[in-house]
């Protein structure tokens, strides 16, 4: 029998975002060396609402250990950006990812998202590939930037 999970909405600066972040840092840096500008400077206003929102995945129940979580901030009127989909490798390849990702969709809809973009680099291929198979259409980046850039147009609530 799978172990229950939790998704739900949690403040940025709780103990379940922080620990996503910290590890999905820790595994940038392990795969690039890094963290380059861009990575750095995540803020509770931008993950809080209304302007975003952060999803904790964690065991059993609210009060579980977190294991995985994926954020969302409002960019532009109606576009915002998925940032810090981690999970513990642990738990990785069980679909969390995807319940993720439709959580994150339904939240930034409640938040008046239209739009989501996200990028991935070339050290995660298993990103690219997960993006791809999950109807994210991958869209050219300026020259100066590097990476994989994704967009996906949200449809109504389901």
């Amino acid at each position: 029998m799978r172990e229950s999970i939790t998704l739900a909405v949690e403040p940025y600066g709780g103990d379940g975002p922080r620990w996503v972040v910290e590890r999905a840092e820790a595994e940038i840096v392990e795969r690039y060396g890094e963290l380059d500008a861009g990575e750095l400077g995540l803020t509770a206003a931008m993950f809080n609402l209304p302007n975003g929102a952060f999803l904790v995945a964690r065991r059993g129940d609210a009060a579980g250990l977190p294991f995985g979580g994926a954020g969302v901030r409002a960019i532009s009127p109606g576009i915002g950006e998925v940032r810090r989909l981690w999970i513990d490798p642990g738990f990785r390849r069980r679909g969390v990812a995807g319940l993720l990702m439709a959580t994150i969709e339904d939240a930034s809809r409640d938040i008046g998202l239209r739009t989501l973009c996200l990028t991935t680099g070339e050290r995660q291929p298993e990103a690219v590939a997960f993006y791809v198979s999950t109807g994210w259409r991958q869209v050219a980046l300026d020259k100066a930037a590097e990476g994989f850039r994704f967009t996906k147009k949200l449809g109504a609530a389901k």
